[in-house]
């Protein structure tokens, strides 16, 4: 096989919400030279754009810039949502279009919503590599590219043990209020609408009831954590109200060992059913 020229397109965002599982401390140098290690083993890396708001952590762009690559600045929402997919998807797809000499890329990111950048990239020639963490690497990027190749390999990680830590600015004696509390509004939601969006399980749900967090922030570090936990699972579902859109919901892990302490053993036979709440 011949060896590939590459550019590297990855969301910082996106993997740094994988940094808690494990037990090491990982750093923006540890993920560059990663990436880096990569692009050595499949051919000539030409360089790599790290998207993210930078305004955050300016640290961790200075040291991207100095390896030689690009901090790509996206500024995330008001309230601290990632913004960076649809500007890193454009810029794939501009360079697949305009770049003759780059044969492949490697995107940093398990997200399926890249699914469609992979997919008019790969139309025009371009092969496609994934490293990302292998439990956030959806179905579709294995069956689309060239490769998936999972980062906690490449950096020797270990993931840390199935605990229930606290969640985020709950002190550890109101956590059992806070997580029974959170599985009892699911499991309730989920008896009358088959879908619960998760901006609207933030926002009109849990926000209000200042119990989850006194800011839109809070709330969804705690929605965060419930997910890492095993508590809830989120996936990404075509939106009806916006055709070619999607939008991610939530669902309760009945199968989740705190989820079948805290509901009854018949909550967990019940199907959910009624209108999806879209916000």
């Amino acid at each position: 096989m011949s060896k590939e020229v590459l550019l590297g397109f990855v969301d910082y965002e996106n993997l740094r919400m994988a940094f808690r599982n494990y037990s090491q401390y990982i750093t923006i140098e540890d993920i560059v030279r990663a990436f880096e290690a990569l692009g050595k083993e499949l051919g000539d890396l030409r360089t790599i754009f790290f998207y993210g708001d930078w305004t955050r952590r300016p640290q961790d762009a200075r040291t991207i810039e100095d390896h030689g690559h690009r901090a790509m600045n996206v500024l995330s929402t008001r309230f601290g949502r990632d913004r960076s997919d649809f500007p890193m998807s454009f810029d794939m797809y501009d360079h697949a279009t305009q770049d003759r000499e780059v044969t492949a890329f490697i995107l940093g990111s398990g997200d399926s919503g890249f699914k469609e950048a992979v997919l008019r990239c790969k139309q025009h020639g371009k092969r496609i590599y994934v490293l990302c963490f292998g439990g956030s690497a959806s179905r579709e990027l294995f069956t689309l590219t060239n490769g998936v190749y999972p980062l906690e390999s490449r950096l020797d990680l270990t993931e840390k043990p199935p605990l229930q830590p606290s969640m985020p600015g709950i002190a550890a004696k109101e956590e059992t209020e806070v997580t029974r509390a959170l599985i009892g509004i699911v499991d309730s939601l989920e008896k009358s609408i088959p879908y619960i969006v998760r901006n609207y399980l933030r926002e009109k749900v849990l926000l209000p009831k200042r119990l989850f967090g006194e800011t839109p922030q809070e709330v969804e570090e705690l929605l965060d954590e419930a997910i890492s936990q095993g508590i809830l699972t989120i996936e990404e579902i075509p939106n009806p109200k916006i055709p070619g859109r999607m939008v991610h919901i939530v669902r309760l892990n009945r199968a989740n060992g705190t989820v079948m302490e805290v509901l009854p053993s018949a909550n967990n036979n019940e199907k959910a059913g009624g209108k999806p709440a879209f916000s």
